[in-house]
């Protein structure tokens, strides 16, 4: 951006990274940081600094007292007037846009002091997080944050102009609405005109957004703010953005294109650019997780059939249990090798998930070694290689235990951190994936009860309606929904479904979810009195827009791209937030607060 195109009557003609060859001679007025204060006795520097760039200020021209200028500190904010010079040659920088000029200054003026910084922004040692985030307000003045701010920025208008684009109308929905069960907790808000009642802080438009298309909105987006009370991850805040999205007379392909064509614009991806579809079934029998990094290879094998009847009895058990699993991952060593330590380090990738090793064997010019080779003879080796899409010598990695979920989930550990110990992957290369045919439902098979996979509005497969009305619950599992997900790089960046749109399969819905009439009336009547009049089939998805540009910034943080983030444990170190409320705050609201007096 140049300022020269920008708004007349600024403080400043040009921002500190705008100044080149072309500019020699101009006056110029430049505002910014002090960076950087050099005193080399008769000749005095400045590095000037703004979101820009960073210009250097000589003063061989300077008719004040360049002693004035040691009382400026850093990060004290300069107006600076003089004229744009050529440095010498011995003084040019071309590793920096600015380089090749300066500006000799005539008139300089503080205008605002900074006292000692707890840290500085561009210093060559970096704070820790703790206090980056408690003066936030400094660690955003790093070129990196900036840039980040921009990057969001200009992501948002990509998302909101191709959107525009296809027709679709903006909508903004109530903040301050209704408590509804969407797998997280919500967050509360007393009313004080209203005693004893409370508001909920959406974590989704869902049932807004469905009614818009009740109401003949046709196609709506909203980037929306979103909230949900749930413990913290990396990739994960109490509050979010999603790119909110809803239709009328959709069909699945539709939405993949409408997905496509999203991720097309906002990541820059080729013309031509399509996302490669697999089932639900399929990515969990190849990857053990619904959100894969498939920049690189290490697909698992289900190899639970071969051990049966296996000399290895923790392996034979476990094939013989009914829903036990036994999966294998081959490492060749065309990918890397392995030290004898680190291959008994991996105990501590799986150990979070539930695993209590990770057996393996060697394969080295045809020859088994390690591990459990001494329970692989010829036939089963033959058999696992034919099952690997890569042959010869490499590590051969097993899981087995009794709970499916226990198998996917160490499986899925142990090949994403080979991928990124030994760089299996292109760091700049961003590949897609659309995951289809999921479960509608969770079960737990203990307590016989099902649970939404997605949420409570996800429309059943047509050819699954004879289960989804069938009295047994162990059946009604495996139902599978016309629901996707939208994956990038190993993170799910969007989802959604087709949507329940007849009023006898939204009933069943909540019948089999274990919700009453009674609280089916309290928590969505309004829904289901709104599904009486004419509903058009609809579908919609979300992106997150905080993961979509966590992977634009190639950070792998989620605080790096908000500006104001909490901490892992949900708090604002700047702000000191949450905070007690005071007295006459909670008299008013109705409520007596803990420790309060």
């Amino acid at each position: 951006m140049s300022l020269s195109k920008s708004i007349s009557g600024s403080m400043r003609t040009h921002h500190c990274g705008e100044l080149r060859e072309s500019d020699i001679g101009k006056t110029v007025t430049l505002c910014g940081w002090l960076n950087k204060y050099r005193n080399l006795g008769s000749l005095h520097f400045i590095d000037l600094r703004d979101k820009y760039g960073i210009t250097q200020l000589g003063f061989e021209q300077f008719k004040g007292d360049v002693n004035e200028l040691r009382k400026f500190s850093l990060e004290s904010v300069i107006l600076a007037t003089g004229k744009v010079a050529a440095r010498p040659d011995s003084a040019k920088n071309p590793n920096m846009a600015t380089g090749i000029v300066e500006v000799q200054v005539e008139e300089i003026r503080l205008l605002s002091y900074a006292e000692e910084v707890p840290f500085l922004p561009h210093g060559m040692v970096q704070a820790t997080e703790d206090l980056r985030l408690k003066y936030r307000y400094l660690d955003l003045r790093s070129k990196k944050l900036q840039e980040i701010l921009t990057l969001r920025s200009n992501a948002t208008r990509m998302a909101r102009t191709s959107l525009y684009d296809l027709g679709f109308t903006e909508v903004e929905t109530p903040i301050l609405y209704k408590t509804t069960p969407e797998g997280a907790r919500d967050y509360i808000v007393p009313s004080r005109v209203h005693p004893g009642k409370v508001y909920a802080l959406p974590q989704s438009p869902q049932t807004l957004k469905q009614l818009l298309m009740i109401a003949g909105t046709d196609k709506y987006f909203q980037i929306c703010r979103c909230f949900r009370d749930e413990d913290l991850r990396a990739d994960r805040q109490p509050e979010f953005t999603q790119i909110d999205i809803e239709v009328s007379f959709p069909t699945l392909d539709y939405m993949k294109n409408l997905a496509t064509n999203l991720v097309s614009k906002v990541f820059n991806m080729p013309e031509g650019f399509q996302m490669k579809s697999i089932s639900y079934d399929e990515v969990m029998r190849d990857y053990g997780s619904d959100k894969p990094d498939v920049r690189f290879g290490l697909k698992h094998m289900v190899v639970t059939d071969l051990f049966k009847g296996s000399a290895f009895t923790t392996f034979s058990e476990v094939a013989e249990h009914n829903g036990g699993l036994i999966k294998a991952i081959f490492f060749p060593h065309t990918m890397g090798t392995m030290a004898r330590k680190d291959i008994d380090g991996l105990v501590e990738i799986v150990k979070p998930y539930g695993g209590k090793g990770v057996a393996w064997f060697k394969v080295e010019n045809g020859q088994l070694s390690g591990g459990i080779s001494k329970f692989i003879d010829a036939n089963l080796l033959s058999a696992l290689s034919d099952r690997s899409s890569d042959k010869g010598d490499g590590l051969w990695f097993f899981f087995a235990d009794k709970k499916e979920g226990v198998v996917q989930d160490c499986a899925d550990a142990l090949r994403r951190h080979l991928g990124k110990t030994f760089k299996l992957f292109n760091p700049d290369e961003y590949a897609f994936l659309w995951v289809y045919d999921f479960p509608l439902f969770d079960y737990d098979e203990e307590a016989n009860t099902l649970g939404a996979k997605h949420h409570p509005f996800t429309r059943p497969k047509d050819e699954d309606l004879e289960l989804y009305y069938s009295d047994d619950k162990s059946k009604v599992k495996d139902v599978k929904a016309y629901a996707y997900d939208i994956v990038c790089n190993g993170y799910e960046i969007g989802g959604g479904s087709l949507r329940i749109f007849d009023n006898k399969q939204q009933s069943r819905m909540f019948e089999l979810l274990g919700l009453s009439p009674e609280e089916c009336q309290h928590q969505f009547g309004f829904f289901i009195e709104a599904l009486k009049y004419g509903t058009p089939p609809h579908a919609g998805m979300a992106f997150g827009m905080d993961r979509i540009v966590m992977l634009l910034a190639k950070t792998d943080s989620i605080r790096d791209v908000i500006a104001f983030p909490k901490t892992a444990s949900a708090t604002d170190l700047m702000a000191s937030s949450p905070s007690v409320p005071n007295v006459a705050q909670t008299k008013e609201l109705g409520f007596t607060w803990l420790n309060q007096k």
